[in-house]
């Protein structure tokens, strides 16, 4: 989805020469135009907008109350201001104002692309995500405590929100011309989203109440309601038969060192199963079934779940609270997202899982080439059997 930048003029005859030498810069952006800045306002209503290039003097909206609505309104969208009446302190009430940039005419097709390029490497100078999961990046990017504005992209219908972080806090969405919640439910219904990083949040002020993972579960629970086959009195029977399903909770713990390069391969491009499209945490129903090793008179190699108790049994022995090992290549797609995120922070490699059922139970799921389940009851030291199965 090429990035759309807006140029807002009054000069008819300025606007449409620029949007025709811009047009060879077509697979690089595409170019919209509005003549004044209620017109640009109601083209970034509707369309999804990257960088707004306006002049200062227009009818009407002019560019100073456009760069401030903007801003309010469309934090995420970077502004450049244009004009033809330079003046010194016209300068610095723009910067403070808070555009991105400022130029004067005449200034010539390539300069100005030189500006709108700079804004959009700007908007992913964090690098880039493709086809993950939003609930565990997100949940990374508040452990890791980051300051940044997250730019989701829906491909396949089109549309794309901006989440604000500061020090790992949510504190605003956007949705088109929506903010807030009703921005976030819209942007975490989407799957296999694609995610620009922005090093920076233009938003100083937390303007969502509740804490991320209360976000994600109403967020997640809206989205159950809102679905055609959704029935409030299977929900609440299933809900009484498996109430830990609904309070899972996953944790990364982060290795102070290096102690091995992950067993998972982050670019292998292979869909989720259905199990693992439910959510980050989504616990499968039922233990696997192991099929029998053929007997072709060679020692069989190691399972993951052998590997993994020996390693406890090595470092704890005969851990009694431990209630079972066994291996599970469901969790094989979610290892590899969380890898792959993993590495885009620098955070190291992923060594554990660990996962929080509530009523008692908890997991720590070991990633390799056949990841291991470590089913443990709630009095468990969940560190003594980290550090042993690392």
């Amino acid at each position: 989805m090429t990035p759309k930048v807006l140029l807002v003029d009054d000069d008819t005859a300025w606007l449409e020469a620029m949007q025709k030498e811009l047009a060879e810069y077509a697979d690089t952006f595409t170019v919209l135009a509005a003549h004044d800045g209620q017109q640009a306002l109601d083209v970034m209503a509707a369309e999804d907008v990257s960088v707004v290039v306006s002049d200062l003097r227009m009818p009407g909206v002019d560019g100073f109350e456009l760069l401030n609505r903007t801003l309010h309104q469309y934090p995420d969208i970077s502004v450049l201001i244009i004009t033809a009446y330079d003046r010194p302190k016209t300068r610095d009430v723009v910067f403070k104002s808070g555009a991105d940039d400022y130029m004067t005419k005449p200034i010539t097709a390539s300069d100005l692309t030189g500006k709108i390029n700079s804004a959009l490497k700007k908007k992913s100078e964090g690098g880039s995500l493709h086809n993950v999961s939003l609930e565990t990046f997100l949940q990374l990017v508040e452990m890791e405590q980051q300051t940044c504005t997250l730019r989701v992209m829906n491909k396949s219908a089109g549309k794309s929100g901006a989440l604000f972080f500061r020090n790992g806090e949510l504190l605003n969405a956007r949705y088109g011309s929506s903010q807030g919640r009703q921005a976030v439910y819209e942007i975490f219904s989407w799957a296999g989203v694609s995610v620009s990083i922005e090093n920076q949040c233009p938003v100083s002020e937390k303007q969502l109440e509740g804490e991320l993972q209360a976000i994600l579960l109403d967020a997640m629970r809206t989205k159950d309601e809102s679905s055609e086959d959704f029935n409030p009195e299977e929900e609440e029977a299933e809900s009484q038969e498996a109430p830990e399903k609904s309070r899972d909770e996953i944790l990364l713990e982060t290795p102070v060192q290096n102690r091995g390069a992950s067993n998972s391969n982050p670019e292998a491009d292979t869909p989720p199963p259905a199990s693992a499209q439910t959510g980050p945490a989504a616990e499968p129903k039922a233990r696997p079934q192991q099929a029998a090793p053929a007997d072709t008179g060679q020692a069989e190699p190691e399972s993951g779940a052998d590997l993994v108790r020996q390693k406890i049994n090595n470092s704890l022995g005969n851990e009694d609270d431990v209630e079972d090992i066994y291996e599970d290549p469901q969790w094989h797609y979610l290892i590899e997202q969380v890898s792959h995120m993993g590495k885009n922070f620098n955070t190291g490699s992923l060594h554990a899982i660990y996962l929080n059922k509530g009523r008692g139970k908890q997991s720590v799921i070991v990633p390799g080439k056949r990841a291991a389940v470590v089913l443990m009851n709630a009095d468990t030291p969940r560190d003594r059997i980290i550090d042993a199965v690392m």
